[in-house]
């Protein structure tokens, strides 16, 4: 069985592009059940492109697909850090659907590049509102994970994000370094 897995991943893995290139004509359905399973498809990918369409697809209209982009984002390997921003985007924004936003969280915290992860976390949880208390679970969980992101917890209180900020602040540049060294091994070991 776990050599049928090896063989099916590095089939996957060698066959992104024609995968890409089912997804881009798939992607294009008019229903949303067929845009989600041309999502889906792409699961596991590693390849920057792949990754970037993936991304695409948090744009589209019916929350059903975005949510399936969201969960294959988190079983894929976004090495380059493209999905980042367009998670964060979603994560920040307070219109979008609860669970949405938290799955955003949930895959933003595999991603190796801490800094720009720390800031999309640290803002999402600095613009709850006190009298906002349909987003206090949801921010109790976002802070969940960006303790066990950061392997460091300032509690769940109205003075966690003040705490943060000033973490942040003493530990910015060695996180941005350690950013922009992964960033270039991962150049290196895609060549």
């Amino acid at each position: 069985m776990m050599t049928l897995l090896v063989v099916a991943s590095a089939l996957l893995f060698t066959d992104e592009a024609a995968l890409r290139e089912t997804f881009s004509k798939e992607i294009q359905a008019e229903a949303a059940a067929e845009r989600v399973a041309a999502v889906k498809k792409l699961s596991g990918a590693v390849e920057e492109k792949t990754i970037e369409l993936l991304a695409g697809s948090l744009k589209d209209k019916e929350l059903t697909v975005r949510k399936a982009a969201v969960q294959t984002l988190e079983v894929s390997t976004d090495g380059g850090g493209v999905a980042v921003k367009p998670l964060g985007d979603i994560l920040v924004d307070k219109k979008e659907d609860l669970d949405l936003r938290l799955s955003c969280a949930k895959t933003l915290v595999k991603s190796r590049y801490k800094g720009e992860v720390f800031q999309i976390l640290l803002q999402t949880m600095s613009s709850i509102e006190s009298q906002e208390v349909h987003f206090h679970k949801f921010g109790f969980e976002v802070t969940k994970l960006l303790d066990a992101y950061i392997g460091r917890s300032y509690g769940a209180d109205k003075l966690t994000c003040e705490r943060w900020d000033e973490w942040w602040s003493n530990n910015s540049g060695d996180l941005k370094k350690e950013d922009a060294r992964q960033h270039e091994e991962w150049k290196k070991q895609r060549k």
